[in-house]
């Protein structure tokens, strides 16, 4: 038993050191004890520490380096014995394509290190916003359509008012109080009356509204654009006709314009009149949807064009104006009067709203292969 016992547990000499199995009776070396020499011998000089030298500074390339960018102040007695060392180093090992500077040369790079660093510090005070095309790119997207071109200011020769509006679209201030309550007028019956040109009529006013610093423009703008919308809510059918998706377009331009700059156009009153230029233009596609007989194509796809456009802003900005004008949607969707091409297009603009403003592109393709049907 007891052997049976032994012969499970090892025995205690794998556990010795291997120049140590042979030599657990006597306490000499394994030198002095003749040990084969094939094994180790942990007793040889290269395995014995002799006596500790002083630490001596590593004479590798990163610590000459950080040394050098350190030692700039106190560099005369330092650098010296760094150039002697690293001259050592070079004619001892190999180097890596590193190459030291004299004395004088290096306290000449410090030197103009130290200059170049004040010219640094000196020079970011009179730092300004580059004019590159990367800063500016976003203030060029934003107001490149409301500086009025010759061209546009061309659709007013031979007007009445043509004197007026070139004078505000300079310099505002040279025109009268007068004449800035009228300008707004002029401008909407001309917008009324070309529908092609809707973005220019609409730059020629964003121009003057951002010279303008009185707000008297701007004032009047909307309440004629507020009356021209209640007078034109009580005509018939028959009267408003391709005028009122006209005024529509104006609208959507000018709202368009207007609301990457809504944060410097501010009102007497304290009303945001990017927010009033929004509701006016519910209220006109509101007008355009309460029409017994839906059958002008052009009105129709006019006023798909400004829902979409302004229907995320409508979901943040006001979310009952988006609800009232989806329900009239849906009731001239549903009205007798309404052409089969129009109720697609309504239909379309009702699934759009449902899918949160991005329909995929087999449901666009469905609705532009059967719009004329």
């Amino acid at each position: 038993t007891s052997t049976a016992t032994r012969s499970k547990f090892p025995t205690m000499e794998i556990y010795r050191p291997p120049n140590m199995r042979e030599n657990t009776s006597n306490n000499k070396s394994p030198v002095e004890s003749g040990i084969n020499p094939g094994k180790l011998n942990v007793y040889a000089k290269e395995f014995v520490m002799t006596s500790p030298s002083p630490l001596q500074p590593s004479k590798s390339t990163g610590s000459l380096l950080t040394a050098v960018e350190d030692s700039a102040k106190n560099s005369k007695s330092i650098l010296h014995n760094m150039h002697k060392s690293s001259h050592q180093f070079h004619h001892g090992h190999h180097t890596r394509g590193v190459q030291w500077m004299d004395e004088k040369l290096l306290n000449d790079h410090n030197n103009h290190r130290t200059m170049n660093s004040s010219n640094l510090i000196i020079s970011t005070k009179d730092l300004k916003r580059s004019k590159s095309t990367g800063s500016s790119i976003h203030s060029l997207a934003v107001s490149v359509n409301s500086i009025p071109q010759t061209q546009e200011l061309a659709l007013f020769d031979g007007h009445p008012a043509e004197k007026a509006v070139k004078k505000a679209c300079t310099n505002p201030l040279m025109c009268t109080c007068e004449e800035m309550i009228e300008l707004p007028r002029h401008i909407l019956e001309k917008a009324l009356e070309d529908r092609a040109h809707a973005q220019s009529y609409a730059t020629i006013t964003m121009s003057i509204i951002e010279k303008e610093s009185t707000g008297t423009f701007l004032e009047s703008l909307l309440n004629i654009c507020q009356f021209t919308c209640e007078r034109k809510k009580t005509q018939k059918s028959a009267e408003h006709g391709p005028k009122f998706h006209s005024f529509m377009a104006y609208l959507n331009e000018l709202y368009s314009q207007m609301k990457p700059k809504q944060s410097q156009l501010k009102l007497f009153t304290g009303s945001s009149p990017t927010h009033t230029v929004l509701s006016l233009l519910v209220q006109v596609c509101q007008a355009v949807l309460s029409q017994k007989t839906l059958n002008s194509r052009p009105e129709i796809e006019c006023l798909f064009f400004t829902v979409t456009t302004v229907g995320r802003d409508l979901e943040l900005d006001d979310p009952r104006l988006l609800d009232a004008l989806m329900w009239a949607v849906r009731d001239a969707f549903l009205a007798p009067g309404t052409s089969q091409p129009n109720k697609h297009t309504l239909l379309q603009l009702i699934e759009l709203k449902a899918a949160k403003w991005h329909l995929p592109a087999s449901t666009i393709m469905y609705y532009k292969n059967n719009a004329q049907i």
